[in-house]
């Protein structure tokens, strides 16, 4: 398994704070609960909103990658969307 369940979790709220609108709801927050604190809730979705912020800062700047992915021995351009936990 590539990722423990508390990492696909955390993956799953990432993607929900960044889609158009956002979709995070009450029982994705309450499942990162049982494993955070409240402040570390806090801290783990300013984080989260930052690289949002970076990532759209870069977009209508125009930025785009460097490349160093690219050059990475053995990167795989295989993406890693976290799927949901099964039943």
């Amino acid at each position: 398994m590539l990722f423990t369940g508390l990492e696909r979790l955390v993956l799953r709220y990432a993607e929900a704070m960044t889609d158009t609108p956002p979709n995070v709801t009450d029982d994705l927050v309450a499942g990162l609960l049982s494993h955070f604190t409240e402040a570390q809730a806090v801290e783990l979705t300013a984080v989260i909103a930052v690289e949002n912020q970076r990532s759209r800062i870069n977009a209508a700047f125009g930025l785009t990658s460097q490349g160093f992915h690219d050059h990475c021995a053995g990167s795989s351009a295989r993406s890693h969307r976290a799927e949901p936990d099964g039943p």
